[in-house]
């Protein structure tokens, strides 16, 4: 009884740091708040954070922020940069590979930014049908430059995410409509919230109650 308990109380912490966003015209995006992540093959008994279709172990390997960095730890075989790593800090550009041949790019591409995003450039892919993985540490940018974290070519001025003590808010230099109501410049951002900003629309809602989305 209590491992069963244990196990959905894990479910529901994982849920209550993960979102996905939904972003017309650009693509879905997994959103991971906690500062510690698993990644491993996607599983239906206890899954790990970032679930990969692909030949790796269930717990294959964990991602941890602190005020360093960003650490690897691997718990099987995995390198970076064709280089035998068991624990070791990530730089921007990084490589990983995990197992023979699943692959990961870890980026932190705006330089104001401590948070980082973990693209799939192998050709596996992940469990949700999502383009890239954001580690949101204090905020995140949207924008139309390459170095936001995620790319909206569609955007005159880039907007942020930022951390509030519940979640997550938004701010951008104009008017937002959440759920339909109209808002100032930065407003909070519960699950299930329908975005439209000026150049942008984007729907977000906690992880595990996805499928494949459509438009806003």
């Amino acid at each position: 009884m209590n491992s069963a308990l244990d196990a959905l109380t894990d479910t529901w912490s994982k849920l209550l740091m993960q979102y996905l966003m939904w972003i017309d015209g650009v693509g879905g995006f997994l959103l991971c708040l906690g500062p510690r992540i698993t990644i491993g093959q996607a599983s239906a008994d206890k899954p790990p954070d970032v679930a990969l279709l692909a030949d790796v172990s269930r717990h294959h390997a964990t991602i941890q922020r602190d005020a360093e960095g960003y650490f690897l730890e691997a718990i099987r075989k995995a390198t970076i940069n064709g280089q035998a790593a068991e624990k070791a800090l990530l730089r921007p550009g990084d490589r990983i590979t995990l197992g023979a041949s699943c692959q990961l790019l870890f980026t932190q591409p705006a330089a104001i930014s401590a948070s980082a995003r973990l693209d799939v450039v192998s050709g596996h892919r992940l469990q949700q049908p999502v383009n890239a993985v954001l580690l949101m540490a204090e905020t995140l940018v949207i924008g139309p430059a390459p170095q936001a974290h995620v790319v909206a070519p569609d955007l005159v001025e880039p907007m942020v995410l930022y951390r509030m003590k519940d979640g997550i808010a938004l701010r951008c230099s104009g008017p937002i409509r959440v759920n339909g109501n109209a808002h100032p410049e930065r407003m909070p951002l519960p699950a299930g919230a329908q975005v439209v900003t000026d150049g942008l629309s984007f729907a977000l809602e906690a992880a595990g109650k996805s499928g494949v989305r459509g438009g806003i």
